[in-house]
C-alpha cells in the first residue's frame, strides 16, 4: 500500500516491531503503520520535490540521492508532507528520547530541509511519459516513492533508514527529429479570382451573368464559351470566337435563295433631297462699356485667319 502525501499520517498508528540484531554494534528495528487492524509498510508518494545534486555515491560506493523542500513556500502540498514527516520523527523521538540520541532525518541545507534516500539495484527511474531513464541530473524536480524501512540502533544513537523505490523526473524537452512546421505558401492570385465566381453564384447571381463576368475577365476555358454569350466587342484574350450562324436558306438546296435587288442609276434620279432649314442664331447684344469675352465661333474664325510664320 502506498500512502499519498495528501493523507494525514496521524490517522495511522506507528508500530515498532521486534528488533533484529545484526552485530554487537548494530540492531535494526522494522517499522509499520497500522490502520483498521491492518499493518502496512511505510511507503509514501511525495509531492513534487527538488534534488540539487541528483544521484551521488558515498565513500562506501553506495548510491544516494537528496530530495529537498526547496519550493515549500510556493507549494502547499510540500508543507503538508513536511508536517507528516515531522509527525513520524516526533513519535519515534518520544519513545526513545531517554535511552538514545534520535538523529533527525530532515537536515537543514541551503536548499531548505533535505531528506537523504538510499538507492538500490531495484530502484526504477521514469520520466513523465513512463519511459525508464538511467540517471537523475542535478537541479531536477520529480515525484518519489519512498520507504521508511526502519531504525538502526548504534550504541546510543538512532538513525532512520529511508529508501528510494521509484522516481518520476521532469526532464527538459528534447526533439529527436525534424519538427518544424514549414511555411504555408500564399494562395495564387488566380485561385483567389476563381473563388469570387463561386461566391457570386452562392449569393444568387444568375449563372449567365457570372459567365459573362468570366468572359470579361478572360477566365473562360478554351472551347467552353457559351454560344451567343460573349458581349459585343469583348473577345477573351487569345481565344478565337465561334463563327456566326449562316444566313437563312443558305444551306438548304430545296429552298430558293433570297436575292437582294441591285440599285439602278435611274432609281437615284427620282430621289429628291430635302433641304434643311437654315439655323438662325440670335445676335448677342453687347454693352460698349462692358468687356465681353469672345464666343467659341469667334475664336475659331480668328484662329483660321492666322498665317504661319517660319522662325529661323
Amino acid at each position: 500500500m502506498i500512502i499519498h502525501h495528501s493523507e494525514r499520517f496521524k490517522s495511522y498508528q506507528l508500530f515498532i516491531k521486534k528488533p533484529l540484531k545484526y552485530s554487537e554494534k548494530f540492531t535494526f528495528v522494522p517499522i509499520r503503520l497500522k490502520k483498521d487492524k491492518v499493518y502496512h509498510k511505510c511507503i509514501f508518494q511525495t509531492p513534487l520535490l527538488f534534488t540539487p545534486y541528483g544521484i551521488n555515491s558515498t565513500q562506501n560506493n553506495k548510491s544516494i540521492i537528496d530530495i529537498t523542500f526547496q519550493n515549500i513556500e510556493n507549494d502547499n502540498s510540500q508543507k503538508v508532507f513536511h508536517a507528516n514527516l515531522k509527525y513520524i520523527y516526533d513519535t519515534v523521538y518520544e519513545k526513545y528520547k531517554y535511552d538514545y540520541i534520535v538523529n533527525e532525518f530532515l537536515k537543514r541545507t541551503d536548499f531548505n530541509d533535505c531528506l537523504r534516500l538510499k538507492i538500490s539495484d531495484n530502484t526504477i527511474l521514469f520520466d513523465e511519459f513512463k519511459n525508464t531513464i538511467e540517471d537523475i541530473n542535478n537541479y531536477s524536480y520529480g515525484n518519489f516513492i519512498i520507504e521508511l524501512e526502519g531504525l538502526w540502533l548504534n550504541e546510543d544513537n538512532i538513525w532512520f533508514q529511508w529508501n528510494l523505490l521509484q522516481a518520476k523526473i521532469r526532464l527538459p524537452t528534447h526533439l529527436k527529429e525534424y519538427s518544424f512546421i514549414d511555411e504555408i505558401h500564399e494562395i495564387r492570385e488566380e485561385t483567389i479570382k476563381e473563388d469570387k465566381y463561386d461566391k457570386m453564384i452562392k449569393m444568387g447571381v444568375p449563372k449567365e451573368a457570372v459567365d459573362r463576368q468570366r468572359v470579361l475577365d478572360g477566365k473562360i476555358p478554351h472551347g467552353k464559351i457559351p454560344h451567343g454569350k460573349i458581349p459585343h466587342g469583348k473577345i477573351p484574350h487569345g481565344k478565337i470566337p465561334a463563327p456566326p450562324p449562316p444566313p437563312p436558306n443558305l444551306n438548304d438546296p430545296n429552298k430558293k435563295s433570297y436575292i437582294v435587288p441591285k440599285i439602278k442609276a435611274s432609281d437615284l434620279q427620282n430621289v429628291i433631297l430635302k433641304k434643311s432649314k437654315p439655323i438662325q442664331k440670335p445676335k448677342i447684344k453687347r454693352d460698349p462699356n462692358h468687356f465681353e469675352p469672345p464666343t467659341i465661333e469667334e475664336l475659331q474664325s480668328t484662329l483660321s485667319r492666322l498665317k504661319k510664320i517660319n522662325i529661323e
